[in-house]
């Protein structure tokens, strides 16, 4: 790694701004990763961490964010943020059950099938794969729901869900968060952004009746050589409000960082120390999930 990480310079005060399903509550929820882990073999460089919010180790909560990521045939990158409810029992819960089944869903289309969907000229196909992604994470919950005999909010959670190819990239994401690409040239942009809402702390649940009809889903086609994932937590250091433009100076040493990357599981133990540390929880009291990615050059 190339040392620790260089807190972001902090955004204008006039700007507005498969795991174990119950984790330690002290500790980073631990990524679901396949096909990379310490032996990469992919071009793909990925860190995440999850790690319980000051705010929530004052009142005794678990963190209730989750992440994942696998790389799928062709170096596809699949990736994935929930963050869960504050208000909702099983908000942990609902998190890591979403991730994990939206992660599932993806690992299981085949090859074929997901080469002629990121190819489809009309980006149709590749719509309808995220979207089936989201709906088949709404179905594990109704049926985790109906399992507990527990009110389906309960398990409220956001979702964000990732697809990069080395010539497209999707994004999908019901709730807030966002999703971050930096393009060859070094440009950054927002995929997905936390929508609008009339109060603070208002979004919308992966288990809300209208869940799916208000899912961000984005076709970029390019080649994309940094991408992040983060809850709502970062929000005011990652992002400029009211437009939510990425905000480079936060995200500029995150991608360098990522270049760096020999080995995830440590990268990952070192992006949690991160959050964790002083710089970060003296401005952001949530749970903090962030997950970065870098395409390796040749």
């Amino acid at each position: 790694m190339s040392g620790p990480l260089a807190l972001p310079e902090p955004v204008a005060p006039d700007i507005v701004s498969g795991a174990p399903v119950l984790s330690p509550p002290d500790a980073a929820r631990p990524a679901d990763r396949e096909a990379g882990g310490d032996d990469i073999s992919s071009r793909w460089r990925v860190a995440g961490a999850s790690v319980q919010g000051v705010g929530h180790a004052r009142l005794g909560l678990p963190c209730q964010d989750a992440h994942g990521w696998r790389v799928l045939t062709g170096d596809v990158l699949a990736a994935v943020v929930a963050d869960g409810a504050g208000s909702a029992p099983l908000a942990e819960v609902g998190a890591e059950l979403a991730a994990r089944s939206a992660l599932d869903f993806l690992s299981a289309v085949g090859a074929e099938d997901l080469a002629a969907r990121l190819n489809d000229a009309d980006e149709t196909g590749a719509q309808t794969l995220l979207r089936n992604a989201l709906t088949a994470a709404r179905q594990a919950l109704d049926d985790e729901a109906v399992r507990r005999g527990v009110p389906l909010r309960d398990l409220a959670t956001t979702l964000l869900v990732l697809l990069a190819a080395p010539q497209i990239v999707l994004a999908a994401q019901i709730g807030d968060g966002a999703i971050i690409l930096a393009d060859a040239t070094g440009k950054i942009r927002a995929l997905t952004a936390p929508p609008a809402a009339e109060y603070v702390n208002e979004t919308t649940f992966l288990t809300a009746a209208n869940a799916l009809d208000k899912a961000q889903i984005t076709v970029w086609r390019g080649a994309a050589r940094h991408v992040a994932l983060f809850s709502d937590g970062l929000q005011m250091l990652a992002l400029k409000m009211p437009a939510a433009s990425p905000h480079p100076p936060f995200f500029a040493p995150l991608f360098r960082f990522a270049d760096a990357i020999a080995d995830e599981t440590q990268a990952s133990e070192e992006l949690a120390a991160f959050l964790r540390s002083p710089r970060i929880t003296e401005r952001a009291d949530d749970d903090l999930t962030l997950l970065l990615a870098g395409w390796a050059q040749e």
